[in-house]
């Protein structure tokens, strides 16, 4: 017996067509929101050439591919901003005191449900100073963040 040939107007041949189409676009749209440039970045070779800003800083005015500096009574460090992470380095701090990143959603920083605060260093608890951190953005999510402030914490 001869196999019969499904011709495209098959239901099965036009339904597994949209699900090959789907499984594709899906992928595709999650691929490109997991992969993002990356630069090699020396907290120790631009330690001189950094940009001194405030513990609060409106995100959309930064220029991209510098390092910050932020010199607060509590706490110095230095960050990078790839428009979607963060990393930078603590130097010094005050043992009884945390940093907490604060994520805005308003170039204010005023207080909205949609914020993302990370602790990046708690209080009274070791590494106290000279400590990596990094602030990855959340997957899936659907908006920007316009403001970034760090923040102590007791």
């Amino acid at each position: 017996m001869k196999k019969k040939i499904p011709s495209l107007q098959s239901p099965n041949i036009l339904h597994s067509w949209k699900i090959y189409l789907a499984i594709t676009l899906l992928s595709i749209t999650i691929t490109s929101q997991s992969v993002h440039c990356h630069e090699q970045v020396s907290f120790k070779q631009y330690k001189e050439n950094t940009i001194p800003v405030t513990s609060k800083v409106d995100l959309t005015t930064l220029p991209k591919g510098e390092i910050y500096k932020v010199t607060h009574p509590d706490f110095v460090l230095q960050y990078f901003f790839n428009n979607l992470d963060i990393f930078g380095f603590i130097f010094k701090r005050n043992n009884k005191l945390g940093i907490k990143a604060h994520f805005c959603l308003y170039r204010s920083c005023e207080e909205s449900k949609y914020d993302l605060k990370k602790i990046i260093a708690k209080p009274q608890e070791p590494p106290y100073d000279k400590t990596f951190f990094s602030i990855k953005f959340p997957v899936g999510l659907q908006y920007e963040f316009q403001g970034l402030e760090f923040i102590s914490i007791k």
